[in-house]
This record gives C-alpha cells, structure tokens and sequence, in this order.
C-alpha cells in the first residue's frame, strides 16, 4: 500500500471510529493514475474521450454506451438528450475499478435502482452504473437456507433455482426492480412478512464512491462461509444502506434468507362490504398465526392485480365484493386442516362471505410470483403509489383519507386500488393506495402528483409510519425529522464519500 493511500485510509478510520463505526471496509489499494477531468463537448458536460475508452478496458466496449437512444429504456419518460454514460460491469472487480476511476476523476456516479428511473436523472452528468450483468448465484445453502446472489440476480431466476433445491424466496408485492437484493435492501413489503420480518437477508457487500468494499454483518469480522448467518442489526452504519436511494454505496452482493417448501398449500378468501371487519379478520388471524400471506384489498386493487387488461380487469372487478381478505395456509395437512376451521370460523363470526373456484386459484398463483408496481401500468399507462405502515385500527380510516385526498383533486375515490398487508403477526400493517393515469396527459400526471403530495401530508400529520421516501415526498419525511438523525445520515455521508459522488442528491436535496 502506498503512503498516500494509507493515509486516506487511516484518516477514514479515524474518522469512522469517532462515530463508533464498526463495519468493516476492504483495505484493498487501487493503483491511482493521473486520468482526464470532464470537460465540455457539444454544450453538455461529458466524461472525456480517454475516460470512456478507460471505462471500456474495464467492462468491455460493449458495455459502455453514451447518447439518449443507448439509455432510453432506462427512463421513465422520453429522453431528448443526456450527459450520462452507461456502465454495465459484470463483477465486483470490474465495478470497483469503475468507482475507482470515477473518484479520480471526480466523476458522479448513479445506479440503476429502479426498472425505470425518473426521467430528471437524465439531465445530470456522470456514469449510469447497471449491475444486471453481474446475476450470479454463488452459492444455495439449503442446509442453512441461504441464498449467496449478486445484485442481478432476478426473482424469476432465484425462484427457479430455489425449486431445484426444494425451497422458495419470499416475493414482494409492490417492487420497482426485479432485482433480488435491490428489493430487500430497499425494504419492498414481502407476501410473508406477515410471519418473517425485515430485513430478509444476512449481509450484504457495496462499493464505496472510491472503489472499497463496505461488508456488513458477521462478515466484518470473519470470511465468507464461517458465520454468515449474523443480521446486521446491531449499532452499525450498514443500516443507513437500506433504502438510501444507493447515495453511501452500490450493494452488490448479497446472502438472502430462503424457505422450506412446506407439504401443503391452501389459499382461502373471504368478501366483505366494507374494509373494517375485513382488516379486523386479518388482525385476528395473524395474532392467532393462523395465515403465511395475507391481504386486505379493495376490489379495484385486486381486479388490477388479477387481471391481465383493462378489460379482464373490469370484468373481474364486477364480480368482486367491496373488500376481499385473502390468506394462505401452508405446513402439514393436518396442520392446514386445523388452521382452516379456525380461519372459517372466525370469518363467519365477522360476517364474511366465502368466496371459492377460480379466484382462490387465481390468487394463489399470484401469491406465488413477485408483484411489481410497473406490471399494473397496463391500466392507463402508469401506477403512482402511496405507501405507509400503521396500526390495523387505524389503517382503515387513513386508507379513507387518501382517498378523500383523491375526490379533493377530482380523481374518483372508487378508483383508488388499496391494499393492507400484515406485518410481523399483525403487529402493524402496510398500507397501499394505487393510483392509476395516463403519463402522457399533463393534466393527470400533475393531478396524481397533487393527490400524492395531499395524502402524504394527512398521513405525516396523522403519526402514520412513511418509509423509505424519495424525490419531494423524501423532503417533507426529512423535514419533520429529529436534527440529531439527519446530522448523523449527512455525516456518515462525508465519510464514506467525501468527494459527494456518488448518487449526488438522489435522496436528499444537498447530501
């Protein structure tokens, strides 16, 4: 190690241990070079020639692409133009010379978070980092129920995989990314957080804006496959990486936790005419540890994520009743079969209807698949979501609410699909409201953002719970944040990138 680079690396860790810092960062130098700054070309700020063809030798020439044509399908929205350039590394190494050369250059970097990212990153100038090639499954540790992935890893590969080893990954219900890791770093609430509770995997790896290696969890102190099994839930910063918008580090590696395939499977749904006894029934059952998945949704929400069209989806709407609870049932026959008396018994105390043939087999099979809030778009082109977590008591007069905030602004409250999931036994519920518009009207792209920015201030003055916030939702969060919070996060911030590159803003105006 030169002694520059033992100088940087001791002045962070001087740094690190004043905030009593404990995970461990990869001391691996990186030979330096005097690389080209960034500079004009064509009225837009762009990484220098010498630097692309340097990006190049990394990750391959194929794998590095500029102009708004080579990124269009990374946005949400058309993009006329674009200073950013595309990365797509395919390993650790690969990635950490990236971020080395990027910190030389003092070049900011941005990962790919989402399956379509807002149409504003376009504007900026740096390097778009897309980690899908880097879908390797080191490792399926069926003993311990462990799956070792990398950040490409996909839901649909790693339920794949999971069948060979007679296990299954618990699948999210209202995911971005289709990326394993993203989804459990970001905190996407599970279809089985009702009985497993976050976070849903053991450690995770992330490169640092200058090419290092943060490693959370019992790998801070040991190698891979001696303790892997430690949570990263103790006094350590690794925490600060969920849901970060990617602004402390890129994750991209990861160990998930798995499930055992269970001998049997049912799937019971109950209707009700109005949200109260339905979530009042949820409750119940989670407390009772009578259910595995578990929603409350409003026929609007469910005929949407049933359906296939708008046209299914209207049909199947028709036949539902106001509210549908919707659980399943899984471990050994003679288990299930008790579970479900007890089950139809409490929803016959709570006045439900049964509700049988091929909705339970409809909802069975999506309980099984990974929901992605991009696959509801076919109703009119794009699905705003409003999310938070409150108590079951509470949940259903907050859901009215949002939608009194949606009749305020002339969107129809009927049409609002919601949805409450259980977490942790009931202990709370997350709390969904979709609202369904057309991008390419202005009236209704500004109409939805009105109606989000209405509902997010009644929920934030009610107590309820707002996680993982972004964009102008992530600064009305932060507004009523404790100081002491915000000054630990932009601290913590300085250390781990000092040089502010790496997802600049993304987060937070000014972080």
């Amino acid at each position: 190690m030169t002694d520059q680079s033992f100088i940087i690396t001791y002045i962070i860790k001087r740094d690190v241990c004043k905030l009593g810092l404990t995970d461990a960062v990869d001391e691996r130098p990186f030979l330096h070079v005097d690389r080209p700054t960034v500079r004009r070309q064509g009225g837009r700020s762009m990484a220098a020639a010498d630097m692309v063809r340097e990006l190049a030798e990394f990750v391959g020439s194929g794998n590095v692409k500029t102009g708004a044509a080579a990124l269009a399908g990374y946005f949400a929205d058309p993009v006329a133009d674009t200073g950013l350039v595309l990365v797509r590394p395919a390993d650790e190494y690969e990635l950490a010379e990236v971020a080395d050369a990027a910190n030389a250059a003092r070049l900011p970097m941005f990962s790919v978070r989402r399956e379509k990212m807002e149409a504003s990153l376009a504007s900026r100038d740096g390097l778009l980092l897309d980690l899908a090639r880097m879908d390797g499954i080191k490792e399926m540790d069926r003993r311990n129920l462990m799956g070792h992935i990398f950040a490409g890893v996909t839901y649909e590969q790693l339920q794949k995989e999971c069948l060979k080893h007679d296990c299954k990954v618990l699948t999210p219900a209202n995911a971005t990314s289709r990326s394993v890791l993203r989804s459990y770093l970001d905190r996407d609430i599970l279809n089985g957080n009702a009985v497993y509770r976050f976070p849903n995997l053991s450690i995770f790896h992330a490169v640092l804006s200058d090419g290092r290696i943060w490693v959370s969890g019992s790998q801070q102190m040991t190698s891979e496959g001696i303790a892997d099994f430690r949570e990263d839930q103790g006094p350590q910063f690794s925490l600060f990486f969920g849901a970060s918008e990617d602004i402390f580090g890129i994750p991209f590696y990861g160990i998930v936790y798995l499930y055992p395939l269970r001998e049997i499977r049912r799937v019971l749904l109950f209707g009700f005419d109005s949200p109260e006894p339905a979530a009042q029934l949820a409750y119940k059952l989670n407390r009772d540890e009578h259910c595995f998945e578990c929603i409350t949704a409003n026929a609007r929400y469910l005929s949407v994520l049933l359906a296939g069209n708008a046209g299914e989806a209207g049909a199947l709407r028709e036949k539902l009743p106001a509210w549908i609870t919707a659980i399943s049932l899984e471990h050994h026959t003679e288990l299930v079969d008790l579970w479900e008396k007890y089950v139809r018994a409490d929803a016959e105390a709570a006045g439900a209807t049964p509700l049988d043939g091929e909705l339970t087999e409809m909802m069975d099979r999506k309980f099984q698949e990974p929901w992605y809030l991009f696959d509801r778009d076919y109703v009119k082109g794009r699905t705003s979501s409003i999310q938070h977590y409150d108590f079951y008591s509470r949940a259903p007069g907050l859901l009215a609410a949002v939608r009194d905030a949606a009749k305020s602004k002339g969107y129809a409250p009927e049409e609002v699909g919601q949805v409450m999931i259980p977490v942790y036994f009931g202990g709370s519920c997350y709390c969904e409201s979709d609202l369904y518009f057309d991008p390419a009207s202005d009236d209704e792209a500004s109409r939805a953002a009105d109606i989000g920015r209405t509902a997010y201030t009644r929920l934030l003055d009610e107590g309820s719970f707002v996680d993982r916030p972004t964009g102008e939702v992530a600064g009305m969060v932060f507004d009523r944040a404790c100081e002491g919070y915000i000054k630990v996060l932009k601290t913590f911030k300085n250390i781990v990138d000092p040089a502010g590159i790496m997802n600049p803003e993304q987060l937070l105006e000014g972080v």
